[in-house]
């Protein structure tokens, strides 16, 4: 093999580390020192792991010297993108604490359409509050022959352009609506496959549209099919996440000092006992909380698999 496969594989080594090339290509260190030294041939199948893992063109890769990008560079965005997706958000105007508790008023839905146009992929989209709506203009979308079909429906809606750029590992679509002065950045990870992509979990860093513009971020799913299930169970899919806390060492505490009380009742008023179990209960609550409390969140692999897996059920 010529020796421009020899370079390109020993950059890429020198960018991720031998032992990563060789986990994630499913080949032995040895193996990939000896294609790197030229001791051996690569199989079709190693050239394959590293199409699928690294986003490379094979061709390129072994004719000409190429500058090999790790998983910070901007990449060409692939065909697989290409297509119209259905987008699920919480309602990003509300304050803290002021939430309503039916998901139906929370929720909210949108499209977001990647195409090619001139040779270039572009995106628009449009936020919808009504799930129905984002279906139909989802349906109209997908029985559009052309690209002025698509600039058309697009022209009726209150729509935001904007563009997207991959990573090996990442997906960036930026979106902007200059007449509300509203943009937002969707970041997904993006699956080591040349399949068609089908969506995932990921966070979208905004501006909130309520009574002030304010910072927001959030989780949001973005699937390339309409989702069956029920709208409670997608708002549930959406939180940042729920902490399960086991109370038992609080619960012996607060019995422990009720039975103080209770023992020194003569010398306590029925104020001061009430008083005393209150701010107990309350620096407990508050203690309890705090360390729960999320502060940030991750799209973890495994999390997006799941996510995957219930948009891939809907194909």
């Amino acid at each position: 093999m010529d020796n421009f496969f020899q370079e390109n594989l020993k950059e890429l080594a020198k960018q991720t580390s031998q032992n990563e090339l060789a986990k994630k290509t499913g080949f032995s260190s040895a193996s990939v020192s000896g294609y790197i030294s030229g001791k051996s041939e690569p199989s079709l199948k190693f050239l394959i792991a590293l199409k699928e893992n690294y986003n490379i063109d094979i061709d390129s890769f072994i004719t000409q010297k190429n500058t090999v990008s790790n998983s910070t560079t901007v990449s060409t965005v692939d065909d697989k993108f290409i297509g119209n997706y259905m987008v699920y958000y919480y309602d990003s105007s509300v304050y803290k604490g002021k939430a309503s508790n039916l998901s139906r008023n929370t929720l909210r839905y949108g499209i977001i359409s990647i195409f090619k146009q001139g040779g270039e992929i572009k995106v628009l989209a449009s936020l919808i509050k009504n799930k129905e709506s984002a279906i139909l203009l989802k349906e109209k979308l997908e029985e559009s022959r052309d690209v002025n079909e698509i600039l058309e429906i697009y022209s009726k809606e209150d729509a935001y352009t904007g563009k997207i750029e991959t990573t090996n590992t990442q997906v960036f679509i930026y979106i902007k609506n200059s007449i509300n002065n509203d943009q937002g950045l969707i970041i997904l990870n993006n699956p080591p496959s040349n399949k068609t992509y089908i969506g995932g979990l990921g966070t979208v860093n905004s501006v909130s549209r309520g009574r002030e513009h304010m910072p927001c971020v959030q989780f949001m799913i973005v699937s390339r099919y309409v989702l069956q299930i029920p709208d409670g169970e997608i708002y549930n899919l959406l939180a940042l996440g729920m902490a399960e806390i086991n109370v038992k060492n609080e619960t012996e505490q607060i019995y422990k000092l009720f039975q103080n009380l209770s023992a020194n009742a003569d010398s306590l008023t029925e104020y001061q006992r009430l008083k005393i179990f209150e701010d107990s209960l309350s620096n407990t609550l508050l203690d309890l909380i705090d360390a729960n409390m999320f502060r940030f969140a991750k799209v973890s692999g495994m999390e997006d698999d799941n996510y995957y897996r219930i948009i891939r059920d809907e194909e």
